[in-house]
């Protein structure tokens, strides 16, 4: 499966995601932003979710950081804090659709999940359909019906991000990205146990893992530059692909 993320591949090395609000955009430099390689903007965690105050701050990113994004409006039974009905959510997503690379729906709204397949088929950007779970981690067989209900919604990628309780949790989620490696899968253990998965899965499969360049969006969530280092220690591709990326004598 060939994906891209704007001009970005996706499969070949890990990719970085820096999951960031409105109020994070003002005290970010190009320089720090540079080395992550996409953004996501967490709609639900702006101070207002107007169509055109969103608009305005989606167009002001793409503008200063020239970054693949994100659009997502995670709710509250997800980790998030969007309020808003899936009509609402639909309006937001169309109006920044032409700035935006890829839209994130939570599979569990699975009609609007669909009504967004059909709006980015037409524009060619991605789907990421998500599946948060803040108690536990299914076993196997749910987690194999997860992906299999999101790619039948027409999903291009499936983003699993669930509650690891203790290691062996860890162990289930990370044996699962490398049994389904190539299938466009993303994978998240939560919680302080977890956070080596956001640097071990993508190094065995996930496509993409997600940290923050100002708060952390949810427990246990890394430093997207911490992981940007971890994975140059551990992924010498990833490190080879970042110096070339950069063009920066400091990384070799």
């Amino acid at each position: 499966m060939n994906l891209a993320i704007g001009q970005l591949t996706l499969g070949s090395v890990p990719r970085v995601v820096a999951a960031i609000s409105d109020s994070d955009i003002s005290k970010l430099d190009v320089e720090t932003v540079e080395r992550v390689d996409v953004l996501e903007l967490r709609i639900d965690m702006f101070e207002n979710q107007s169509p055109d105050y969103v608009e305005k701050v989606f167009n002001s990113t793409k503008i200063r950081f020239d970054k693949p994004i994100i659009a997502t409006l995670r709710t509250s039974d997800e980790g998030g804090f969007s309020k808003l009905d899936d009509n609402q959510k639909y309006e937001l997503f169309e109006r920044v659709m032409s700035l935006s690379d890829a839209i994130d729906v939570e599979v569990n709204s699975e009609e609007l999940l669909k009504r967004i397949v059909s709006l980015c088929k037409a524009d060619n950007k991605l789907v990421i359909g998500s599946y948060h779970n803040l108690d536990n981690t299914p076993g196997l067989e749910d987690l194999t019906n997860i992906v299999a209900r999101t790619k039948q919604c027409g999903a291009d990628i499936v983003k699993i991000a669930v509650k690891a309780n203790t290691r062996s949790d860890v162990s289930k989620l990370a044996s699962f990205t490398e049994q389904s490696k190539g299938i466009g899968l993303i994978t998240i253990s939560l919680g302080p146990i977890g956070q080596i998965s956001r640097v071990f899965n993508p190094i065995i499969g996930s496509l993409m893992t997600y940290g923050h360049l100002g708060s952390p969006s949810v427990i246990g969530q890394l430093s997207a530059l911490d992981i940007v280092e971890y994975l140059r220690i551990f992924d010498a591709e990833y490190n080879e692909d970042l110096i070339n990326r950069l063009h920066l004598l400091e990384f070799a």
